[in-house]
């Protein structure tokens, strides 16, 4: 194989990678914004659990445990929301952060590819540094 031809293979592998990971990316940050739509309905709704007040009417413990009940549900509610929709964000974050990070390096080797090509176009007594550029592309 070609020196040419293996740079074709690398940067067609590296593209890719490139476009998996903005898939990725891209993926993430959609899930991130929904879950950020949900969680603030689900703050809204949280607020609804413990309407209507019971008013002066509704006395004893029947009365005492319903509104308990309802303060209860209220405060799993709120523990869901607020912790677990917090740590699933959290995850994403960590996600797409690791993700850009790959991005980063693809880019990178893609570059170092293409100056690769340029050497090797410049001729044959540019060769050998063109196989060493060649040889330093590590993530194909």
């Amino acid at each position: 194989m070609g020196y040419e031809s293996m740079l074709a293979d690398i940067k067609s592998s590296l593209n890719g990678k490139i476009s998996d990971v903005e898939d990725k990316i891209e993926k993430l940050k959609k899930a991130k914004k929904d879950i950020d739509t949900l969680q603030e309905e689900a703050i809204t709704e949280i607020k609804e659990i413990v309407k209507p007040e019971l008013g002066k009417h509704w006395t004893g413990t029947k009365a005492d445990d319903f509104d308990k009940g309802r303060e209860e549900a209220k405060s799993e509610a709120s523990k869901i929301v607020n912790d677990k929709y917090n740590h699933y964000m959290t995850l994403i974050q960590m996600e797409i952060i690791q993700l850009e990070s790959m991005k980063f390096l693809y880019d990178k080797e893609l570059k170092l590819a293409n100056f690769a090509g340029d050497t090797l176009a410049k001729g044959e007594e540019f060769l050998e540094d063109a196989v060493n550029q060649i040889k330093s592309i590590k993530l194909w």
